[in-house]
């Protein structure tokens, strides 16, 4: 009978042994696939984070590049404007200069064009000075 008990005492020995030394294997297995999922898990948050600050950078670049296309398109706009106003102001004082002598040759042009030698430049000058008039908007319109 203690042949049998040692005999089953050991073969439960060898067992509990043989499933100590499993679970320690698998102990360990599970330890290093724990380990690279936590190196995988930093790399990837470290990739994600990276992935962040660069698309911030460009959404900072692409907002100046923005920005400053905005500025050039409203100091363009202003510039015209200005270059407008300048320009009908010019025209105004052109034609406030001039009226009254292109009305005098409108009028009696015809009757003089005998002594004057520059009647067909003063008719062609009448005529350009009439559409210069055109491009300048009336009192109505300012």
């Amino acid at each position: 009978m203690k042949d049998i008990f040692i005999v089953v005492f050991a073969t439960l020995s060898f067992c509990f042994a043989i499933s100590y030394l499993l679970v320690l294997k698998q102990s360990i297995n599970l330890k290093k696939d724990l380990s690279k999922l936590f190196i995988e898990n930093t790399l990837l948050q470290e990739y994600v984070d990276l992935s962040k600050s660069t698309k911030i950078k460009e959404d900072s670049e692409d907002s100046i590049h923005k920005e400053n296309f905005i500025k050039f398109l409203s100091d363009s706009r202003l510039w015209a404007f200005e270059y407008i106003e300048n320009v009908q102001k010019g025209l105004t004082k052109f034609v406030n200069d001039v009226d009254a002598d292109i009305s005098y040759f409108d009028e009696y042009g015809e009757a003089l064009s005998m002594s004057r030698p520059d009647y067909p430049l003063m008719k062609n000058i009448s005529k350009a000075y009439k559409e210069l008039r055109t491009l300048l908007p009336t009192e109505d319109e300012k």
